[in-house]
């Protein structure tokens, strides 16, 4: 066999191996399924494309000594039709996930899914409405982030991105029989 013919020999098997490598046999070796996989591409694209629903202004209370916490901001419904939240989730993976409501002083969770009118907003801040994370394994500091998506109605997830930890004070809600986490049939 002549010195170039050995080369090329050699050039093709490393290229063979290589393209082995990256063989669909191979593709399922990832802890993610393709039904996540797809689901996942999905959802932030649609998120990212539609950009549907924002949450400008958006914080992460902070904190540091107890395991809750509370995301405030602007939700804003940019589409033409209205959005229904019924739930969220976040990178924390708190042990429960509310939509709270602060009725005369009083805290508690929603009654009702959050209804976003088409073209409108709706706030989140302290005192009033405002998504709660409770029984949570980790505490967040100021600076760290985390990742937050709404459950709307008819199944689909809308990721609103990173959002931002900052210290700051606790609102002027009562949290009444949830103080020690007596959260009785309201864990998700």
């Amino acid at each position: 066999m002549s010195k170039i013919s050995s080369i090329a020999l050699v050039g093709l098997t490393v290229a063979g191996l290589a393209l082995a490598g990256c063989s669909p046999q191979n593709q399922n070796d990832s802890t993610e399924s393709k039904a996540d996989a797809s689901t996942s591409v999905g959802e932030t694209s649609s998120a990212a494309e539609s950009k549907e629903l924002t949450f400008d202004d958006a914080v992460v209370r902070a904190n540091e000594d107890k395991d809750m916490t509370a995301i405030f901001g602007n939700l804003v419904n940019h589409s033409d039709k209205d959005i229904t939240i019924t739930g969220f989730s976040t990178s924390l993976n708190a042990k429960v996930n509310q939509m709270h409501e602060t009725v005369n002083g009083q805290m508690q969770e929603m009654s009702s899914p959050l209804v976003i009118k088409a073209g409108e907003s709706h706030e989140l801040a302290p005192g009033g409405d405002h998504f709660m994370l409770m029984k949570m394994n980790n505490q967040i500091a100021p600076g760290e982030s985390l990742d937050l998506k709404v459950e709307v109605e008819g199944g689909e997830e809308l990721n609103l991105g990173e959002i931002q930890t900052r210290s700051m004070p606790a609102g002027d809600e009562d949290y009444g029989d949830m103080k020690d986490h007596q959260v009785e049939g309201h864990e998700h």
